[in-house]
């Protein structure tokens, strides 16, 4: 950060800095960086005392605070996009970043002004969740690295037109901070599959482009310019929210879809074994049986078998589970109207292929890591 004795500075035309008596240097400031900052620690203390875990909360649990996923995000939950940056996958995810911004928050504050930088931030933010949800739509997102990201890119285009404006001892000391911050992201996310390298280079790549104009050297021109480039910025940032809602496929809620089927098969495979042994002891009569599979069981398994079917944007991950499962929901449901039948005409040949059916309905249960539930 600058001080009296090593400003930031600015260049005349022949490069030597220049500090203006009009225009003096900003002053050092942090006070949007410790707001932000006491933002992100103070949603990560209430999630805690909600119950959402300390050290490894699980993505559902993040997942509803507000956390960035492509079936949600996507289908009209767009400001998933923006309370995500506020949320964090354990302290250690949340200090690292919290320590990273504090060290490079204030500098970028009092470089670029007060306004400018919160629109940098949050800009950047949602140019990582822009393409976090196009490169994987259903990975949730979540954490302020995306926005950080965007501090040291949009320090970076800033630079690429400006390069003696910093102090050299500033500029090194923050050089020294982005390389640690972006190679230890880097060499981390690849090595872990479940960190979004997308949030990262999305908000590296949208913090550069704003570095380009939003973060000027200070003079006259610039400075009675800078409400027109601020404009522009949050034009970039309704463009980094609208474009994904608009260009991107709608991503199914495949995990969604099979806890309601789990839920569902719970409660049939368990009436469907009490009621089955009720018949055989002769508690239920043959009418009392059917009844039990046709109009209790049978029409929820084919509701939700029917929306499982319908469900087409999956991942090339989920596509394979989503056929085996449906293998067996339809085996599960022929095997039922066989027995329907087989006990309605007394016909051992259909109670025989119920019998096939229930077996093939185990062995796709089984290759899906279920029980047994004959």
């Amino acid at each position: 950060m600058g001080t009296p004795e090593q400003p930031l500075m600015r260049t005349d035309a022949t490069g030597a800095p220049v500090v203006s008596e009009a225009l003096p240097a900003r002053e050092s400031s942090s006070t949007l960086s410790i707001a932000i900052i006491a933002i992100n620690v103070l949603v990560f203390a209430v999630m805690v005392i909600k119950g959402v875990s300390f050290m490894s909360p699980t993505a559902d649990s993040v997942l509803k605070w507000g956390a960035d996923y492509g079936p949600l995000t996507l289908r009209g939950q767009w400001w998933r996009m923006f309370t995500s940056m506020f949320l964090h996958f354990g302290i250690i995810h949340l200090v690292f970043n919290m320590v990273v911004l504090a060290n490079v928050g204030p500098f970028m504050e009092s470089l670029m002004g007060r306004a400018a930088y919160l629109i940098l931030y949050v800009v950047a933010g949602l140019g990582g969740g822009a393409l976090s949800l196009a490169y994987h739509p259903w990975t949730v997102s979540a954490g302020a690295s995306g926005a950080i990201f965007g501090l040291y890119g949009g320090l970076l285009g800033f630079l690429l037109l400006h390069r003696n404006v910093i102090a050299p001892a500033v500029l090194k000391s923050q050089t020294n901070s982005a390389l640690i911050f972006v190679g230890y992201n880097v060499i981390y996310g690849f090595a872990r599959p479940n960190v979004d390298v997308a949030a990262h280079i999305g908000g590296l790549a949208a913090g550069f482009v704003l570095g380009l104009f939003l973060v000027p050297p200070l003079t006259r021109e610039s400075q009675a310019t800078q409400g027109s480039r601020n404009a522009a910025a949050i034009l970039l940032g309704v463009a980094l929210v609208a474009v994904p809602l608009f260009a991107l496929p709608k991503p199914d809620d495949f995990d969604a879809e099979v806890k309601r089927m789990a839920n569902m098969e719970d409660k049939a495979i368990d009436l469907f074994q009490s009621s089955m042994k009720n018949w055989k002891a002769n508690q239920l009569t043959d009418q009392q049986f059917e009844d039990v599979l046709e109009k209790q069981i049978i029409p929820p398994w084919r509701a939700e078998r029917e929306a499982m079917q319908k469900l087409k944007h999956l991942s090339k991950e989920q596509t394979p589970v989503a056929e085996t499962l449906l293998q067996y929901m339809t085996a599960r449901e022929d095997g039922w109207e066989f027995l329907v039948d087989g006990v309605r005409t007394n016909d051992t040949d259909k109670i025989k292929k119920y019998n096939e059916k229930s077996d093939e309905a185990e062995r796709l249960a089984r290759s899906l890591g279920g029980g047994d539930k004959k």
